[in-house]
């Protein structure tokens, strides 16, 4: 899983709140639990017990709720409310084991995910409680165009999907854009994927991202509801929204608990709490907490009148939030890039192959984090002696420091030297293989182990080996214990696509055909990201 775990606002683990529902209650704070004392209503001849899990935005604003209930409004019951991040719940649910009776996610999208794995039945029940959209917080006030240009920032303070709605919506507001494609979202998505792969600490969500957010100056995901609650205290943050619109954080009520008979109980006591949570007095305390409620309306400091957006291929972005715990395994991989005298043939803009090549591999070089680990290889017929292909950086992580310069540096160097290297023809089949042997005989059981290939043209060596001797050494050198995949890229229809094919297919990568230059630099990124198939 990627990542670390994350599990308050705040800082960490096991912030409780704890509400007597139904009774009149006197807080007493200690260690971060607010413990209520209870009077018996004579209405209600047993009190039951109940637990319910929200969601740490609106867990204080439930908690007050329930405080101030009937004992009538309750159902006669006693709800113990505690903090928790979704991903968090959804894990426990999996697992069947203290599994809380009632639940409120951020997300109804929640729902859907954790019947998937649970061990009991998980059902929405009395609809959202309340909403509040998805924004981009910042110091300044930072506008985007979409929600996937914001993506495309390196340090955007994204959060962990696997674990908040919040965080999924920007993906999933991506994916709704008209214009954005699902291979561009995952580009865009696998430098944070990979910087939460190597996070030692929780990344903060809530009230301490927007903390931290006001010291670096970084842009952040959050929601209407955290920077009007974070603003009381503290003015220096705004809230803005793209232009295309937003995603709706809706907080549903869903009956959760795992054991059928205790799913049962809850499922009737949580049209008492569902009738509760929107009644007028509820809508007035979550109104005052920055929630939208069912009365509709905006929230004042708020981002105002918002577009709402929805995601027209659930199938789409259901793999597109599958992939990130994929994309967050550490990348190895050696790039070879084809510097044949037909990469000087011009592409578009003004620009030739090579040109086009190098930008992107510089692209990818930027926006991946230390954690990557790569070299480069350059490769054309008898470039280097007798081989076609020669090695410029060995591989290593990006944070290396080789003489007082770092691999990154290295990596951007020697691409830029690209143009120098040009002459002669396509040494493409003993490249291939040279570049898989180098990656296995060095290979790492923590990451993800891969060689990518791009070239303009076809295999021109005369004395190389065959295309059907690459295919079957390729077949029989593969250990399925220490596999290497091979992710090609063609670039234009010059590129041999059929024999490039070949040898992803044979590897367990994948190949990509670059026919518009302008989308080498795309292609590239996600063929860094490749995870095999």
């Amino acid at each position: 899983m990627a990542g670390g775990r994350h599990s308050s606002p705040d800082s960490g683990r096991s912030i409780g709140f704890y509400a007597v529902g139904g009774l009149v209650a006197v807080a007493v704070v200690a260690t971060g639990v607010v413990v209520f004392k209870a009077t018996q209503s004579d209405s209600c001849e047993s009190v039951d017990e109940y637990s319910l899990a929200a969601d740490p935005a609106i867990a204080p604003a439930v908690t007050e709720i329930l405080a101030e209930s009937s004992p009538e409004q309750t159902g006669c019951s006693r709800i113990t409310v505690t903090s928790a991040l979704p991903g968090d719940v959804a894990g426990t649910l999996g697992k069947g084991v203290d599994a809380p009776d009632m639940w409120i996610p951020d997300s109804t999208a929640w729902v859907g995910k954790a019947a998937l794995t649970a061990k009991g039945p998980v059902a929405a029940a009395g609809g959202s409680i309340a909403t509040s959209p998805v924004v981009l917080a910042s110091g300044g006030g930072e506008q985007f165009a979409s929600w996937l240009t914001a993506l495309q920032v390196p340090d955007l303070a994204l959060g962990n999907p696997l674990f908040t709605g919040v965080a999924s919506a920007p993906i999933l507001g991506a994916l709704a854009e008209t214009g954005a494609t699902s291979e561009s979202v995952r580009a865009a998505l696998v430098p944070h994927a990979q910087a939460e792969s190597v996070r030692t600490e929780d990344q903060p969500v809530g009230q301490k991202m927007l903390t931290e957010l006001v010291s670096s100056g970084k842009v952040g995901v959050s929601t209407e509801q955290q920077v009007v609650e974070f603003t009381k205290a503290e003015s220096k943050i705004s809230a803005t929204v793209p232009a295309t619109g937003t995603m709706i954080m809706d907080y549903p009520l869903v009956v959760s608990a795992s054991a059928p008979d205790r799913h049962y109980a809850a499922a009737k006591k949580s049209d008492a709490i569902a009738d509760l949570l929107h009644s007028e007095s509820a809508q007035e305390v979550l109104t005052r907490s920055g929630f939208r409620t069912s009365g509709g309306g905006t929230v004042e400091g708020g981002v105002g009148d918002v577009t709402a957006l929805t995601v027209s291929e659930q199938s789409v972005a259901d793999q597109t939030l599958g992939a990130w715990a994929l994309m967050a395994k550490p990348i190895r991989t050696l790039v070879a890039i084809d510097v044949s005298a037909s990469m000087d043939y011009p592409a578009a803009g003004g620009k030739t192959r090579m040109q086009l090549t190098t930008a992107a591999a510089l692209a990818g070089n930027q926006v991946f984090p230390d954690s990557v680990a790569a070299g480069l290889w350059a490769f054309s017929q008898g470039m280097n002696g007798t081989q076609d292909f020669q090695e410029l950086v060995p591989i290593r992580r990006y944070d290396t420091i080789v003489d007082g310069v770092t691999q990154r540096k290295l990596m951007a160097d020697q691409a830029n030297r690209l143009t120098e290297l040009k002459r002669g023809a396509t040494g493409l089949y003993d490249t291939t293989l040279a570049a898989f042997r180098k990656v296995q005989e060095s290979y790492d059981p923590r990451a993800v182990n891969s060689v990518i290939i791009l070239t303009d043209g076809a295999n021109e060596d005369p004395d190389s080996i065959s295309r059907e001797q690459l295919l079957d050494v390729l077949a029989r050198e593969q250990d399925p214990a220490r596999p290497v995949i091979i992710v090609t890229i063609g670039i234009t229809d010059d590129a041999d696509a059929a024999a490039l094919a070949d040898i992803s297919r044979v590897t367990g990568g994948s190949t990509y055909i670059a026919r518009d230059p302008s989308e080498i630099s795309e292609v590239f990124v996600n063929a860094l990201a490749h995870r095999g198939s």
